[in-house]
């Protein structure tokens, strides 16, 4: 129950490369990191149990389940401190709010790198309370995945 099946070493390496592994290509594939979509729940729980199962090997005592967990939040911790103190991290790994609209023009080649539609970006228009893109002064995709929209001066 608590005897580990390999040593305690290469089970935190394993863990320290799966977590730079994993947000590697979730940074790749998810919008600036915000709205997830079915899809992407899908990949999240898939790549959950593959990586569970992967970090602990056929090792399934208490303890390298301990370890797993503490080295996945060890990480986490030190990886949200480096982002916190140096803003070159948190631009790569967390990404930069994009200009979508800009005096009421849509930047179509930054929709396109996000992979966003027009009737996504016709619904923050709509939730703050307009009816066209023309009364937009900027709609940005914030960081976290939302579109933050300011009116055009009347």
């Amino acid at each position: 129950m608590f005897e580990l099946q390999l040593p305690w070493q290469e089970l935190v390496v394993r863990c320290a490369l799966l977590y730079a592994f994993v947000l590697f290509v979730l940074r790749l594939s998810n919008r600036e990191g915000g709205t997830i979509s079915p899809v992407d729940q899908v990949v999240l729980i898939t790549v959950g149990d593959l990586v569970a199962t992967a970090a602990v090997k056929n090792d399934d005592s208490l303890t390298a389940a301990f370890i797993a967990v503490a080295t996945f939040v060890s990480i986490g911790w030190l990886v949200n401190t480096l982002i916190y103190k140096y803003k070159p991290i948190a631009r790569v790994l967390d990404g930069a709010p994009l200009v979508l609209v800009h005096n009421g023009e849509v930047k179509w080649e930054n929709m396109n790198k996000e992979k966003i539609t027009m009737d996504e970006l016709m619904e923050a228009v709509r939730s703050a309370g307009h009816a066209s893109i023309g009364e937009i002064h900027v709609a940005m995709l914030e960081i976290n995945g939302t579109i933050s929209v300011i009116s055009r001066p009347r």
